[in-house]
């Protein structure tokens, strides 16, 4: 019998990071587990839904709304993302691998193993900023379980990783395995374009510290009847219509042809602080790694992105980088590639030629698959 494997996400599961599992159909008997309303549910393994308090959460119009109406369901529930029902449901795997150490299906995780239900727990880690989430009462303490419990953790990038030892975790538990992309769906287009025009793509949340404000300044001051700009996502922001700017949803099926219309890919993510009660700021968000950045890869374009988080990780050399909050450099960047169209070519062979030989969803996959095998090795000996 195939080792079984859950992958629990709840509302998180996608298809942006469940692409590097479905090559292992044959290797493992893989299940899924989400919420009711996880963002994807058509994988090549099947998927079981549990209810969630987070699944009563998304109805407010406004992002503070949103944000007040979450705060609250965390309160009520320690962490909104409970999965109803979850450790009955993994009786019988031999390894659960969930997401995260602050998220309540990550100790629910922990419980099954805990009663016998799992026989090891692995944890996908993106978090950079170590000692963040834990405002919450409860959250503190489910990382230090987790810290302690989990068997491996998988951090996507050093970064992550640093950041868990930070805070306490065993180096030996830790391996560096990034998202992967498939380089067969998304890949570089073969059709010629109108050399006289030249296609700027956005790909992403529509947020503040996703930078698309900072994007849209910049192409304003651009004011070449050349260019064009394709804003693709949906968030909180109301951004004004603009000429030659075009604002699009699209499903994920349909992104790899987005891709291939544009030249020149942007990601101008910047950092995210609150305040204290003292006053004083401290940075609760920044890019943990930005798949995006691995779509456009793979689609060969010319990439311009910000030093922010986890980004230089991803992107290597094969993107401009800039510093973030700074609209006159990304100005600078874009005239750049729009000009020199010999230099496009150039980032793009770069970016595609990393895509295939480090973010490639076969190469992700067969790391994954020695971790899993490390660990299913591990849990057996124990066991004896």
């Amino acid at each position: 019998m195939k080792p079984t494997i859950a992958l629990v996400r709840g509302k998180f599961l996608n298809q942006y990071e469940m692409q590097v599992y479905e090559p292992l159909v044959n290797r493992y008997d893989i299940t899924a587990f989400g919420s009711k309303t996880s963002f994807h549910d058509s994988f090549a393994f099947p998927v079981v839904k549990c209810w969630s308090a987070i699944d009563f959460s998304g109805g407010a119009r406004s992002r503070s709304a949103r944000r007040i109406q979450l705060a609250l369901l965390n309160r009520l529930f320690v962490d909104a993302h409970y999965l109803l029902g979850l450790e009955k449901a993994l009786n019988g795997f031999d390894i659960a691998h969930t997401a995260e150490t602050y998220y309540r299906y990550t100790s629910q995780c922990l419980n099954a193993k805990r009663d016998g239900r799992v026989k090891a727990v692995i944890a996908t880690v993106l978090e950079t900023i170590p000692y963040n989430n834990e405002g919450i009462w409860g959250r503190k303490a489910m990382k230090e379980r987790a810290r302690n419990e989990v068997d491996h953790f998988i951090a996507i990038t050093k970064r992550a990783k640093d950041a868990l030892i930070i805070e306490g975790t065993n180096p030996n538990k830790i391996s560096v395995i990034p998202y992967g992309i498939d380089t067969e769906r998304f890949t570089v287009a073969h059709a010629k374009k109108d050399a006289r025009r030249v296609d700027i793509l956005y790909v992403g949340r529509l947020e503040k510290e996703k930078g698309v404000l900072d994007l849209l300044e910049a192409f304003k001051i651009l004011s070449d009847k050349r260019v064009y700009l394709t804003i693709v996502g949906s968030g909180s922001l109301t951004l004004p219509p603009m000429d030659h700017v075009t604002f699009i949803e699209s499903s994920y099926d349909d992104m790899p042809k987005v891709y291939q219309k544009a030249d020149i890919f942007v990601a101008p993510s910047k950092p995210h602080f609150a305040k204290s009660t003292r006053g004083t700021s401290y940075m609760t968000w920044e890019e943990q790694y930005n798949i995006a950045l691995l779509e456009a890869q793979a689609s060969g374009l010319a990439i311009i992105t910000t030093n922010s988080g986890a980004i230089p990780e991803n992107v290597g050399n094969a993107a401009l980088l800039i510093k973030p909050n700074d609209i006159q450099a990304l100005v600078v960047a874009l005239r750049l590639l729009i000009t020199d169209s010999s230099l496009r070519v150039s980032l793009g062979n770069a970016a595609r030629y990393r895509a295939e030989t480090v973010h490639d969803g076969k190469i992700i996959s067969k790391k994954i698959d020695f971790l899993y095998q490390e660990v299913l090795s591990s849990a057996k000996a124990k066991k004896k």
